[in-house]
Order: structure tokens, then C-alpha cells, then sequence
């Protein structure tokens, strides 16, 4: 029947006012197996979100709604302060990795009042991404609210060409004065491009009744009051999680806009595996092991932080490089400590804190300033054979 593919949670900052839980089981309730959510520029709850779907039996689509630069995303021009909206699905898990990519390389190389990114990284991480052409504020939707069908019709041709998966997304929203020339637009774009259409729902709250709750979330966002006839306001209440059958009714001319939700839902898989343990891989000189590389440097590390050396401290640095040994660690501590070099190769205070001090390696390798058998620390506390989780090393910066 329908799927929604245009979401905001509490994760689009101050201007998303659904929590994941109400809102997969709203989805349910509705009779919806599928659901998307796409935040303002960020997937900070995307986890949380494919969790919750999963547990609830609804196929969880990950998404962004991306804020793409009219230019470079290294430009800081007066021009670049408004970036373009984009839609953004991971159609696997390759999609789901190049998705990643973009939204951290817009907020590492791109971030200008809002993380962006450009044509540039948009084409070298298409792959397993569906874009959708956006809300009004998209690139093809605004140049075709300019009256610039021709640019309009370049610029959806090259989306077109870079995703095998592009879609014209239409939206019905009453209120929004430009709109209707936006979708007559789209669908003659639609006609002489043949770009299929998706119809959405620009969802920002579960249920209707909550839009006044949305209006004050838009006040404290852009800093004004609810009595300012001028300020920026959702002008109606159509902003929630509608129905199959409400969307139905409103998109009742364009029924393959409708469908093609369903599609592009099932075309959605992306799957997360959370039994296994994913960690940096630290890069270890050729010819030697994570282990032997790990007790190298600890014994290094041995002489020169204590001088003179005992039987004891041998003995309890062995000891605890035997236990890492065990619970294959040493990668994790090659990983610690190569941060704890880089800081204190730059004059970065940093301090590390709780069990982490009771270990004789952790003090060898750099990472701590305590020498744990003066102190009589337990390394126990911090890791041993019979622990099924991983241990934690608090870094203070």
C-alpha cells in the first residue's frame, strides 16, 4: 500500500519531535511492514531506530536527508549558507557504508553552518544509494520554483545518470505557496526524463494532534516566539505519520508514486551484524605478531619508566601480557596506545581513569601514569580470562 520514506525523529535536532519507539509501533499499529528514517544531515539514531524496527517486526530503512553545497563543500562563499535538500536511502550494506561516508566527510570537510556535501562525493559513493530529488528546498524542486525548467531538467538528468536509483519525490502539503508549481514540474520531468516518482510525507511527529508541539520545537530551534506572525512555522498540520489509506486519498491521481514506495521499500536490506566485534586494525611492522609487537613495547616501555627493574615486575608484566594474550586484546592495546603516543607527542593533557590504572602494560606501553604494583592496583579489576566483555580504557583529553 504505502511506505514511508521521508522521516525526521528526535535525531533532526530541534526540528523532529518523534521518538523512535511511538513511532515504529505508530508504523505498525497503521499496518506499515516498512519504515524510513532520515534526519537532517546526521544518522545518530539510526542504530537505535534498526533495533527498534527489528524488534517490532518492521523493516527498518536507513536514511539522511543531506544537505548538499550549490558549489564545492569547501567553499564558505556567502552563497553556500543555503545548502541544498537531498533524500538519501541505503539500499544495502554497501549503501549503508557509502552513507556513512558522505554524511562524515560533509560534517569533516564540508560543514559550513551545515554539514554538506558536493557533486564531487556524491559521485564517488553512489553505489547501493537511492536518491530521492527532495523537498522544496532540493535542487531540482527549487530551480524548478525559480521558473528554470531547462537547469531543472539538466540537474535531474545528472542525478539521474550517477543513481541507477533516482527519484522525483512528490509531496502534498497544503501551505506551501510554491508547491504546486514544484510538483506540475516534477511530473513533466517525470514524462520527458522517464524518472519514476515516489510520493512522501515530510514527517516531523507521530500524530497529527502533536503539530502545536512541533510549532514551539520550531521557536526554540530559531530562537523566536510563538506570538511572531513573522517567524519560520510548519503552516499546517500535515506533518505527521498519515496512513496507508490517508495517503491513498491524497495521492489518489498518482498512484504509481504510491507503489513505488512499496518498491523501493523492498529493495531496502541492510542488515547489521552485532555479535561480532569490530575494532580498529592497528598497522604491525611486518614479520611480527599483534602479540609479540605488544610485548615488545611493553618491555621497552619497562626499563625506561622504571629504571631499575625487579622480579616482580617481570613477573607482573607477563602475567598481564599473557592475559591479553588469551582474550586476544593486543590489537585493542596497540590501538590505545598509539593514541596515548600521538597526544603526547603534541603537548595534548590527557588523563586516563578507573580500572584501566591497575594495569602494568597500559603503565609500560605509556598509556597511564601510575605504576600499578606502588599503588598495590588490581589488574583483575580491569581484564582477566574469565571477562566476556571487552575491557575499557577511559581516555580523558
Amino acid at each position: 500500500m504505502f511506505s514511508h520514506l521521508h522521516v525526521h525523529t528526535e535525531y533532526s535536532m530541534l526540528d523532529g519531535l518523534s521518538r523512535l519507539e511511538p513511532l515504529v509501533l505508530r508504523a505498525k499499529e497503521l499496518g506499515m511492514d516498512s519504515l524510513g528514517i532520515t534526519d537532517h544531515g546526521g544518522m545518530y539514531g539510526a542504530i537505535d531506530f534498526y533495533r527498534t524496527a527489528k524488534a517490532n517486526g518492521v523493516r527498518p530503512i536507513i536514511g539522511c536527508e543531506m544537505y548538499v553545497a550549490p558549489g564545492s563543500r569547501h567553499s564558505r562563499s556567502p552563497s553556500e549558507k543555503t545548502p541544498y535538500h537531498a533524500t538519501v536511502l541505503a539500499k544495502d550494506n554497501t549503501g549503508y557504508a557509502n552513507l556513512v561516508k558522505l554524511v562524515t566527510k560533509s560534517h569533516m570537510e564540508g560543514f559550513y553552518y551545515k554539514p554538506r556535501v558536493d557533486r564531487e562525493l556524491l559521485e564517488a559513493h553512489s553505489e547501493g544509494l537511492i536518491f530521492l530529488s527532495g523537498c522544496p528546498s532540493g535542487e531540482v524542486p527549487g530551480l524548478i520554483a525559480q521558473g528554470r525548467m531547462d537547469d531543472a531538467r539538466t540537474t535531474a538528468a545528472w542525478h539521474r545518470d550517477v543513481f541507477p536509483d533516482y527519484h522525483l519525490e512528490i509531496m502534498l502539503h497544503g501551505g506551501v505557496p510554491e508547491l504546486p508549481a514544484i510538483n506540475s514540474g516534477l511530473l513533466e520531468l517525470h514524462k520527458d526524463l522517464e524518472i519514476p516518482i515516489v510520493a512522501t510525507n515530510d514527517s516531523h511527529y507521530v500524530l497529527k494532534e502533536h503539530a502545536p508541539l512541533q510549532d514551539v520545537l520550531i521557536c526554540i530551534h530559531t530562537n523566536t516566539n510563538v506570538n511572531d506572525e513573522r517567524r519560520l512555522r510548519m503552516t499546517e498540520d500535515s506533518y505527521y505519520l498519515k496512513s496507508p489509506q490517508e495517503m491513498q486519498s491524497v495521492f489518489a491521481e498518482m498512484p504509481d508514486a504510491l507503489s513505488n514506495t512499496l518498491a523501493i521499500a523492498e529493495s531496502c536490506n541492510v542488515e547489521f551484524d552485532f555479535s561480532a566485534m569490530r575494532l580498529p586494525e592497528f598497522q604491525i611492522p611486518d614479520g611480527v605478531t599483534a602479540d609479540e609487537y605488544l610485548t615488545q613495547l611493553a618491555q621497552e616501555g619497562l626499563s625506561r619508566r622504571l629504571g631499575t627493574v625487579t622480579e616482580e615486575d617481570e613477573k607482573r608484566l607477563a602475567y598481564e601480557l599473557e592475559v591479553v594474550k588469551q582474550t586476544q586484546y593486543a590489537n585493542y592495546f596497540l590501538v590505545v596506545w598509539d593514541i596515548a603516543r600521538f597526544v603526547r607527542a603534541r603537548d595534548i593533557f590527557f588523563a586516563v581513569r578507573g580500572s584501566a590504572a591497575g594495569s602494568m602494560a597500559l603503565f609500560c606501553l605509556g598509556v597511564t601514569d601510575v605504576n600499578p604494583l606502588k599503588h598495590r592496583l588490581i589488574f583483575e579489576r580491569f581484564l582477566n580470562v574469565g571477562r566476556n566483555e571487552m575491557p575499557d580504557i577511559d581516555m580523558d583529553f
